[in-house]
């Protein structure tokens, strides 16, 4: 194993974030404009985000496994085109199912790229896995927060049109494809045939007195507690994220009539998230630790934003919560992938998965529970939702 060669997987994966970050910060901004285009109501909108969604939580589950077998090399380097190939449909689509049929596309490439460089990065660097994921979530969050600037200012200042954000994200994996062809990932030494397992990480051995059901279970499907217990943070987390960053806006236009801030909340909690996940990455604090810590402490500033009702305090708190947030999202992977290293990619696949459901779900909820008791009540509701990732996360060492 060339170990220059491996270490190149850290800049590839690192870029390849970084402009799926891209796509994903700026799609949202162009989507408006995109909807107009093509001469549609506004509420095709969610339908287009929708469907991206759904192939962003289909194609992991399905493709995990393949990535097991194949390697996660070979699987980014057949899904990096997929994504390049939508990136391309989406921006030179003529009519609005060409364009559908290309978000779909970038979906699915989206998903399996960022699923499996996760997991390619917890096969080849055991043991450092949480600081490795916490610099590819860097690479994303940077490129979330500077794209939209940057695209705004292609447009108003340049001229340009929405279809140059779909060209430079396609465009950029491109340029990445050689590194990813010179890259070399160690494959995770199968666990199938060791006798036992870390209990902490993977559940205890049932004895033999044991019920019947509950041996066969976890004999059959040895840490199912474990995992569940990670299925559910990572939902409550993507809910709190998707909450955060799609609702802020409106809360501060309905409930104080300022539309300037909201802009100035949602790059200040994702140039929080960046910086948190840069600066995690050069910690030595256990996954769980700083999971743990990250989930309380958006419980206490949630519950805080809904008792000191405050335009400024909102801002703050907003700001906070990126900070506090953003070394979860790779910890919770990072635990489920070094839990179970033979299957990487099945158990990411399966936990990206979860993140996407939960992010078709929870604007649904948000927008009824605002709809009926205003905005404020929904972010309560999200204080909740962290408080149970705490709880699933706590009780994930038992």
């Amino acid at each position: 194993m060339n170990n220059a060669r491996l270490r190149l997987l850290i800049p590839a994966v690192t870029g390849a974030a970084f402009f799926l970050g891209v796509e994903l910060g700026s799609f949202n901004l162009v989507l408006l404009t995109i909807v107009k285009e093509f001469s549609l109501d506004t509420s095709f909108m969610g339908i287009l985000v929708t469907a991206q969604n759904i192939t962003v939580a289909a194609s992991p589950l399905v493709f995990g496994r393949v990535a097991d077998r194949i390697g996660k090399k070979l699987t980014l380097l057949i899904f990096m085109p997929v994504f390049t190939a939508g990136c391309f449909i989406t921006a030179f689509a003529n009519s609005v199912f060409a364009f559908i049929g290309g978000v779909l596309v970038i979906g699915a490439g989206f998903s399996v790229c960022e699923s499996m460089g996760s997991s390619a990065l917890s096969d080849s660097f055991p043991g450092k896995e949480s600081k490795f994921m916490n610099l590819m979530q860097f690479g994303f969050s940077l490129g979330a927060v500077i794209s939209p600037l940057a695209f705004r200012l292609l447009f108003t200042q340049y001229g340009f049109s929405w279809h140059i954000v779909f060209i430079v994200s396609g465009c950029g994996f491109v340029l990445l494809y050689p590194l990813m062809l010179a890259v070399e990932c160690r494959t995770a030494p199968s666990l199938l045939h060791t006798k036992t397992r870390n209990p902490e990480m993977c559940g205890k051995q049932v004895s033999s007195r044991a019920a019947p059901l509950r041996s066969v279970v976890q004999a059959r499907f040895p840490g199912l507690s474990f995992f569940l217990l990670l299925v559910l943070s990572m939902m409550s987390y993507v809910a709190i994220e998707n909450g955060v960053s799609f609702f802020v806006d409106s809360l501060l236009v309905i409930e104080y009539g300022n539309s300037s801030l909201g802009a100035w909340a949602i790059s200040g909690f994702w140039f929080a998230m960046t910086v948190s996940r840069l600066f995690f990455a050069s910690l030595k604090i256990k996954p769980r630790t700083m999971a743990l810590a990250g989930f309380m402490a958006s419980t206490v500033l949630l519950l805080i934003l809904f008792f000191m009702k405050s335009q400024l305090i909102f801002v703050t708190i907003t700001v906070c919560l990126g900070f506090a947030l953003g070394p979860v999202w790779p910890m919770i992977l990072s635990m489920g992938m070094s839990a179970f290293p033979e299957k990487s990619g099945t158990f990411g696949g399966v936990l990206y998965s979860s993140g996407g459901v939960s992010g078709i779900i929870t604007p649904l909820l948000f927008g009824a529970i605002a709809g009926a008791n205003g905005f404020y009540a929904a972010f309560m509701f999200l204080a909740f939702v962290s408080a149970g990732g705490l709880l699933a996360m706590k009780f994930t060492k038992r």
